[in-house]
């Protein structure tokens, strides 16, 4: 399990959508993690895309958790959660050298966003989802254990010069306010570095997950931004 094979089994399924739905390009919208795979791909096969959406943006892997950390502490402070900046502080900044930091990270950034019930919601829904079972439920999470096993050190290290400074195709980003877990102003500044024929950010309501807790906001901008470049392809 590599960021390279992942990244060219998306480039094999778009090259399939594209053949399937008759298109010669289409648009790639990349979330989070999927952002690094996104953004290899443009770069290996940018004739396979119009534009590039990136949301909850991946902007430096070196930086991410150092940057979250102080977004966290002075989100804590300005809402004066004295039980956030206890457990934050005694976590400390990162690096981490055990899971706990990372998990005290997480937990504020999803209850800062206020994400946590949109992500039991995500349960529920796959537990009553036709066809799925507990067991595909437990398979998931041990999925999501073996990728985080096998691809947390390939990620944490990746800089913005890394994930790519120069491009063929527009580049969007479509950013929650507040995102604690991929920093939004991160973000900002990765955007800035990049060279591209077209870029833009586009500030959407919410945090890491805004492309589902503000669906309807994330597809008005998205036809009011990026549709357009698509024509009658």
């Amino acid at each position: 399990m590599t960021l390279d094979r992942m990244s060219q089994d998306g480039i094999e399924l778009t090259e399939y959508l594209c053949k399937h739905l008759g298109k010669r390009k289409i648009i790639l919208v990349a979330h989070s993690f999927g952002t690094v795979l996104g953004l290899r791909m443009i770069q290996a096969k940018p004739g396979l895309f119009f534009a590039y959406v990136g949301t909850g943006e991946v902007a430096d892997g070196t930086r991410n958790y150092t940057a979250a950390y102080s977004a966290l502490l002075h989100k804590a402070q300005a809402t004066d959660n004295q039980r956030a900046l206890d457990e934050l502080k005694s976590a400390g900044p990162p690096p981490y050298s055990s899971a706990r930091g990372y998990q005290v990270q997480r937990k504020w950034a999803n209850r800062f966003e206020g994400s946590n019930g949109f992500l039991n919601s995500t349960l529920g829904g796959t537990l009553t989802a036709p066809g799925y079972s507990i067991d595909d439920l437990n398979d998931s999470f041990k999925g999501q254990i073996l990728s985080e096993d096998r691809l947390f050190d390939q990620t944490r290290a990746l800089t913005m010069k890394d994930l790519g400074l120069k491009f063929a195709i527009p580049i969007f980003f479509f950013e929650g306010t507040e995102d604690f877990t991929t920093p939004t102003e991160l973000a900002r500044e990765y955007l800035r570095a990049i060279v591209a024929p077209r870029k833009e950010f586009v500030a959407i309501s919410g945090g890491h997950f805004a492309v589902f807790m503000h669906s309807d906001q994330f597809l008005n901008e998205l036809v009011s931004h990026v549709l357009p470049l698509a024509g009658d392809h």
